[in-house]
């Protein structure tokens, strides 16, 4: 859950400096943005704004989305791109060679809600050899694209996936757990002998939830525990006391950028907003 938050380089001027890239990322709860300095290669504002009240569901999500953008002044800049990173539990994995967007919707339809207005998506993962097809409703889409004119989705999966591998060689894992925790769900992935062996989405009730799944992965897949690394990122702080004694080691994910970042953002460009983060290049 977002709430009210904003760090912004001292130096920073949203007026008068040259091309400006806009990063979001969105739940049901509101928005959290970052605003990259494409001249310096630079972060240099980010921003967190809950919707004045909370929203049960992106197709209502209009009026209150809406207003937010309406209402706040850095977000009314003029920007070159703007990049959106959607967060829901429903997205899929397919095979790369089964890319064919005439039935990107009968594949999310198998394991996830679709209702009729929204808009089906795909984002490939080369290093995978895999795609993500994923649903946005079209209000929220469409609230995005009249307010900026051009805006590339991505599923919040997607940056956590595109770097899986590179992952698991930088850390000289075999097996690697890649998890990204939201307030009431996780999406965990497992990189094992080379490739890609699971990602799924779960609801979580309890911090032990998402240990007895990732055990329950683990058992399935015959690796034992102590011999898979976790990567981890999102809302981790709970986890970690639990975490430590079961796996061979605990690693923050760190945003996959090589953009600098203002001084003023140390405080939040680490693990909590790392695919934001890292979604400029990802997307």
């Amino acid at each position: 859950m977002y709430t009210p938050f904003v760090a912004t380089d001292s130096a920073f001027d949203a007026q008068s400096s040259g091309g400006l890239h806009l990063s979001i990322q969105s739940d049901l709860s509101g928005l959290c943005f970052c605003v990259l300095d494409l001249d310096r290669q630079r972060y240099v504002s980010f921003q967190s704004v809950p919707y004045a009240k909370p929203i049960a569901d992106y197709n209502d999500v209009k009026p209150a989305l809406g207003a937010l953008l309406a209402g706040e002044p850095l977000l009314n800049a003029k920007f070159s791109s703007v990049s959106c990173l959607y967060v829901s539990r429903y997205a899929t994995v397919i095979p790369a060679a089964l890319l064919d967007r005439s039935l990107l919707k009968s594949f999310l339809e198998l394991n996830n809600p679709i209702n009729e207005l929204d808009e089906v998506h795909s984002s490939l993962i080369p290093s995978l050899d895999a795609a993500v097809a994923f649903a946005i409703p079209s209000p929220f889409a469409s609230t995005l694209l009249e307010k900026y004119g051009k805006v590339k989705f991505c599923h919040q999966c997607v940056p956590m996936l595109k770097y899986l591998k590179e992952h698991a060689e930088m850390y000289d894992s075999d097996n690697l757990f890649a998890v990204n925790i939201n307030s009431d769900f996780a999406d965990v992935a497992l990189y094992a002998g080379g490739a890609l062996k699971i990602y799924n989405t779960f609801t979580l009730h309890a911090p032990e939830d998402l240990i007895y799944f990732m055990l329950a992965i683990a058992r399935r897949q015959r690796i034992p525990e102590k011999k898979i690394s976790v990567l981890l990122a999102g809302e981790m702080e709970q986890y970690i006391e639990d975490f430590a004694p079961l796996f061979h080691a605990l690693i923050p994910a760190m945003p996959h950028t090589q953009m600098t970042f203002s001084y003023a953002l140390s405080s939040v460009a680490g693990y909590h907003f790392t695919h934001l983060f890292s979604l400029y290049e990802c997307a």
